[in-house]
């Protein structure tokens, strides 16, 4: 099984960024199984603010099989937290900008086994994310954990901080952002995460159907996964990224 583990599926008619992008599930399981991903993992846009209402919708319609991560942006009864286990859930979007008034609802995303994918970076948050490993929370973040794409990676405080924080715990770093980051950047912050976590801490999304407005060029999926292929070009290392290391994390059967 090969894996993306961030694809954006939404209703035409929601859309309200980036024109002419259809994000029907149905084309993005098209466009994946072209490119022989058999294994997907919805995270809802944020133009769809923090109702995960289609997002369950849609993945119930899915022929591929499925993951998701809703939002977590506001306290949730622990009720509504295992629904959207039962629903297909395995983690939450978070952000981290206001974790005390989420405090409760993480406390039981825990005990319901989801991990927590951190938009936002690091920056700042160093201590918190610490305090969320010594309790237990498995994190992953999004975007190259959204380092300095200005700076050289070989002396980024960014990326310095993030690798001490991931080395030796369960933190994960997801290698996407086709378009948002320079390629060159991409390519050797790509090569200090592998020497520095290896494959078996590093995810690959695509972000497909692309759907901020730097995204307007519309990239096909194809072209998001050779960007993988131009940061990874090892293909036994790619295959663990693509395969082994997603289906532990997501609860994908390999």
């Amino acid at each position: 099984m090969r894996i993306d583990c961030e694809v954006h599926a939404f209703c035409q008619e929601a859309r309200q960024a980036a024109p002419v992008i259809d994000g029907s599930l149905e084309r993005l399981e098209s466009a994946a199984r072209g490119s022989s991903i058999t294994g997907l993992v919805l995270i809802q846009p944020t133009f769809l603010h923090c109702n995960p209402t289609e997002l369950f919708a849609e993945a119930n319609q899915a022929q591929t099989p499925v993951r998701l991560i809703p939002p977590l942006v506001r306290s949730l009864a622990p009720e509504v937290l295992e629904e959207w286990g039962r629903l297909g859930a395995v983690g939450l979007a978070v952000t981290l900008d206001d974790p005390d008034s989420l405090a409760d609802s993480l406390e039981a995303a825990l005990q319901l086994g989801f991990h927590l994918e951190v938009s936002g970076g690091l920056e700042g948050r160093e201590r918190l994310a610490e305090l969320l490993l010594a309790d237990g929370h498995r994190l992953v973040f999004r975007g190259f954990g959204l380092a300095d794409s200005t700076r050289d990676p070989a002396w980024d405080p960014r990326l310095e901080r993030l690798l001490a924080l991931a080395k030796g715990a369960e933190v994960w770093v997801k290698l996407s952002g086709v378009g948002r980051v320079p390629d060159r950047w991409a390519k050797a912050a790509a090569g200090r995460l592998l020497k520095g976590l290896g494959p078996a801490q590093l995810l690959w999304g695509s972000e497909w159907p692309h759907v901020m407005a730097a995204h307007a060029y519309a990239p096909s999926y194809a072209e998001t996964l050779a960007w993988l292929g131009e940061l990874v070009p090892d293909g036994d290392t790619r295959g663990r990224i693509l395969s082994e290391t997603p289906a532990a994390l997501y609860g994908f059967r390999n």
